[in-house]
């Protein structure tokens, strides 16, 4: 039976969107003052509540699955942002909003990048072609962008920018795993 949440959740579905929602917030919070544990303790926390009111398959848990991921990628723990950015994809893959699977999918990108695999990190972009490729920055607003309107890194291929602003943005990480093919 299907239902609405805004209408009639349940009181774990609404604790699930909630206080999963708040302990996100806290977790962006934290990591903005730079401690990367207390946010990684907190964005657990808001996985396990949405789990439990929402499910593995919710959109809004995959929103946290994605924070932590990133969280990790940040941390440069590889596995455990795999982890989870896959959890992400494998949920945005089939619900929530078409750039929001651009973003977790560049994210995986940025960790091929970090595993030296500029081949995977250019596949899991260019899966989102024609029309769904997030820039390469992070910081950039353009979420969901046409293939057609993004240049490639010109040295390595790998990650793909809206601007030329935006590519030096985002030079001072991409230049670490940067190589030419």
């Amino acid at each position: 039976m299907a239902f609405n949440l805004s209408v009639n959740p349940t009181a774990a579905q609404a604790m699930g969107i909630g206080d999963g929602v708040a302990l996100n917030n806290e977790a962006l919070r934290l990591e903005s003052q730079g401690d990367l544990a207390g946010a990684e303790h907190k964005h657990l926390e808001a996985i396990s509540v949405k789990e439990a009111g929402l499910g593995t398959d919710h959109s809004t848990t995959a929103v946290s699955y994605n924070g932590l991921g990133e969280l990790y990628l940040k941390m440069e723990r590889r596995d455990k942002a795999e982890e989870y950015l896959t959890k992400a994809l494998r949920v945005r893959e089939h619900c929530g909003p078409a750039a929001d699977l651009a973003v977790t999918r560049d994210n995986l990108g940025k960790l091929y990048e970090m595993k030296d695999d500029l081949q995977a990190a250019q596949d899991i972009r260019l899966e989102g072609a024609p029309d769904n490729i997030a820039c390469g920055n992070y910081n950039c607003l353009k979420l969901q962008n046409l293939l057609s309107s993004l240049s490639k890194c010109s040295a390595c291929k790998a990650i793909l920018y809206c601007s030329q602003a935006c590519q030096k943005a985002d030079w001072k990480r991409h230049k670490k795993y940067c190589r030419r093919r």
